[in-house]
């Protein structure tokens, strides 16, 4: 005697939900990630603090968001380079919010040790500056996914509080 189990629709439904999850949750996930990454320019880098051993400056980046939808920087991270050393270091201390198709200004406390390059400073023509890279990132969406970026430009010395280092 062979004794056949029958499943009902319900179960049949529930044995396939998680195929159709699975299915749609790519369709649903691509509005959690920008098409397109947003830009990011140096306003200025602010002096804060000048220590012997330590410096703390503010990085003001612009981020330029050109997607549809408004992007929202939870967290972030910004390393300064000049001359091929990093230099300085900080973290994104508050969230931003870039509107769509629109732009905010995003202000990155950093420290770290220029004593270093007191010697290349002596060596660099008054017109050309001391190179400099930023590079880091920006966390959004639902996954935490992490956007980096990169932004290079020259400094021109002498580093006051009251003027940017940076020119246009």
């Amino acid at each position: 005697m062979t004794i056949v189990a029958r499943s009902s629709g319900f179960t049949q439904w529930f044995r396939r939900w998680p195929a159709l999850l699975l299915a749609a949750l790519p369709l649903s996930a691509c509005s959690a990630f920008p098409a397109h990454h947003p830009e990011v320019q140096l306003l200025s880098i602010q002096p804060e603090s000048v220590g012997l051993l330590a410096q703390t400056f503010l990085l003001a980046l612009k981020v330029s968001n050109p997607n549809d939808s408004a992007l929202h920087a939870k967290a972030g991270e910004a390393r300064l380079y000049v001359q091929n050393h990093q230099v300085a270091y900080g973290l994104l201390d508050k969230p931003v919010d870039v509107p769509a198709y629109g732009s905010a200004t995003v202000n990155i406390p950093v420290t770290g040790n220029l004593l270093p390059l007191l010697g290349d400073i002596g060596r660099v023509s008054a017109g050309a500056g001391l190179p400099y890279v930023i590079k880091g990132y920006l966390v959004t969406g639902l996954f935490d996914m992490q956007i980096p970026f990169t932004v290079t430009g020259a400094l021109h010395l002498p580093l006051s509080t009251s003027s940017s280092a940076v020119l246009p």
